[in-house]
């Protein structure tokens, strides 16, 4: 017997789709500008049909290797990613196909909206804030065994309190480096944030993601541009784009962006955690483990200060009894009379 042809819709780009189409218990609400002009696919706000206060995000991807490489992850890895707990990193909770075939993944929640198309509104301050909390959100990933494979900065997003969102669509398990054929799926992000030995074949490492970091970093402090690839960072200097920056400040951003992007894995910023600390002192803050650290020490029972001081002083008086007790005296008749008082 002989099989029938099988074959997939051929690649296309999803047509915008219309206010209240319903995709499954979803209607959306509408399309979401991302700042970018050749990614995975399109975003659109969303509410339940049952209870329209229930909110989400709806990404309707493009029938092409991107989209299937986003549906893939999401596959392989919805259980685990589902356990991934973080009050900035959003993950997605459901799937499905639109009636002209193009995927989605729902992403369930309020989330705000992407935030390069309001980049423009935010100081340079407020920008590596907003790094440092990208690099914090990661720390506590890596702690659960995930690290971000690829970055796509469609997938940063601004909440409504105006802290940072990464929607972790490109979120995998942290890869095994002794299994040959542990590599990853590749989000298919644009080439610029993709690390150089990622684009020779290598797994995603936390090297690799500091380099699309730091990518990200450069379109945060430089500007970017549009290319036929997609998005990419400038690579001028931070005194570019923000030319009454001093001088020193200028020198320090610019080693710290060169330091998350080196083209050898060696050679750069020793992960997020390493670029958080990082900027968070080029913003003349203290390392996030230091303050973290702080109390706990105090509830450990550490003494208060006066206790401190009272025993230093105490030593100190007993090593000054002990080193007079063992010296010999050289005026002995001086001694006696200090010590006999006369009756």
């Amino acid at each position: 017997m002989r099989m029938p042809n099988l074959s997939l819709p051929p690649p296309a780009a999803a047509a915008p789709l219309e206010q209240g189409q319903a995709l499954g218990v979803w209607r959306l609400i509408k399309p979401l500008p991302d700042g970018e002009q050749a990614h995975a696919g399109q975003w659109y706000s969303a509410h339940h049909s049952m209870a329209t206060e229930e909110q989400a995000a709806v990404l309707v991807l493009d029938r092409s290797d991107q989209g299937a490489g986003v549906m893939l992850r999401y596959a392989d890895q919805a259980g685990d990613l589902g356990k991934l707990q973080h009050p900035q990193i959003a993950v997605p909770s459901d799937s499905g196909v639109t009636p002209d075939a193009h995927p989605y993944l729902i992403v369930e929640g309020t989330h705000g909206e992407p935030l390069l198309p309001r980049l423009q509104q935010l100081g340079l301050r407020e920008r590596i804030e907003l790094l440092v909390q990208l690099c914090e959100a990661l720390r506590s990933a890596h702690q659960q065994g995930f690290l971000l494979a690829e970055i796509d900065p469609a997938m940063i997003w601004l909440d409504p309190e105006g802290k940072l969102r990464l929607m972790g669509l490109g979120l995998t398990r942290i890869p095994d480096p002794t299994d040959p054929f542990d590599r990853g799926l590749s989000l298919g992000a644009s080439p610029a944030f993709v690390a150089p030995e990622r684009r020779n074949g290598e797994p995603p490492s936390l090297a690799s993601e500091v380099y699309g970091l730091g990518a990200l970093a450069r379109v945060f402090v430089c500007g970017w541009e549009d290319t036929p690839k997609g998005l990419a960072p400038l690579r001028g200097s931070a005194g570019d784009l923000w030319p009454l920056l001093k001088e020193a400040q200028q020198i320090k951003l610019d080693t710290i962006l060169r330091g998350a992007m080196a083209e050898s894995a060696e050679l750069r910023t020793r992960g997020a955690e390493g670029l958080a600390d990082e900027l968070r002192e080029w913003l003349g803050l203290s390392p996030q483990r230091s303050v973290l650290a702080a109390p706990a020490q105090r509830a450990a029972g550490s003494p208060a200060w006066w206790k401190r001081w009272l025993w230093l002083g105490a030593a100190a008086g007993i090593g000054l009894l002990v080193m007079a007790a063992g010296r010999p005296d050289p005026t002995p008749s001086t001694a006696s009379a200090t010590t006999h008082v006369p009756g």
